[in-house]
């Protein structure tokens, strides 16, 4: 099978194969042997490195796939190590579509969204903050997660992903602009999905908001996640 594919992660195993993570439009999450993509002059090198996005020829042998041709249309990587916190919020990306992007199921939504990302995230044309929400919030709504925000309450439950009057445990207050944003990510067409503004401490509220309602809705604290944050403080 042919399909457009992104790199998430590429490991490293003997002496020139990698074992590759790709966001696949046809396919959803797979893990991909690439054999000899680490030999510069291999067919698969430019297609099978972190943060590259082309089509990938993907060949099922048992229980696994085998990376049998590929081409690169671009690769993120040297945008995004121009700052440790780009490549850190690109790992959580990934790690974010590996716990909610579908597997051995079409997956074009997820990609676009990660693609689009990635350009604005590598470029440096949207704010961090915003871009995390923005990935975490559709990642959500895809997943079948996407949170009511047609009440009258001002917190969000982040639990029962409804608004509530009060506050109380696993409750995040979302302030009239933060909420507008958080409706507009989760509503707006994927092309306008990253046109809004806030102010910088609306951008961190939202990010915040956003991440608390993804960890009670995944039951998880992302690795990856630390250690953009302890770049981005």
């Amino acid at each position: 099978m042919r399909t457009a594919a992104l790199v998430l992660r590429a490991a490293e195993i003997k002496e020139n194969d990698r074992l590759i993570t790709a966001l696949t439009e046809e396919l959803g999450v797979v893990r991909a042997f690439a054999n000899g993509a680490k030999r510069p002059k291999s067919p698969l090198h430019g297609a099978c490195q972190p943060f590259a996005h082309g089509e990938l020829e993907l060949t099922r042998r048992r229980d696994t796939y085998v990376v049998t041709g590929a081409q690169a249309r671009g690769v993120f990587f040297e945008g995004l190590a121009a700052e440790l916190s780009r490549l850190a919020l690109a790992g959580y990306f990934g790690a974010l579509c590996a716990e909610l992007a579908p597997k051995e199921e079409p997956a074009p939504e997820h990609l676009r969204l990660i693609l689009n990302a990635l350009h604005f995230l590598s470029a440096g044309l949207r704010p961090q903050w915003l871009l995390k929400s923005v990935v975490e919030m559709r990642l959500l709504c895809l997943a079948g997660y996407q949170p009511d925000l047609d009440g009258g309450g001002a917190y969000l439950d982040c639990a029962r992903g409804v608004l509530m009057p009060d506050a109380g445990q696993g409750r995040v207050l979302l302030l009239p602009p933060v909420r507008e944003a958080m409706g507009f990510i989760c509503e707006a067409p994927l092309e306008r999905a990253f046109r809004f503004s806030l102010p910088e401490e609306g951008l961190r509220a939202l990010s915040f908001a956003s991440q608390v309602y993804l960890q009670h809705q995944t039951g998880r604290r992302f690795e990856e996640l630390g250690y953009w944050e302890g770049l981005s403080a």
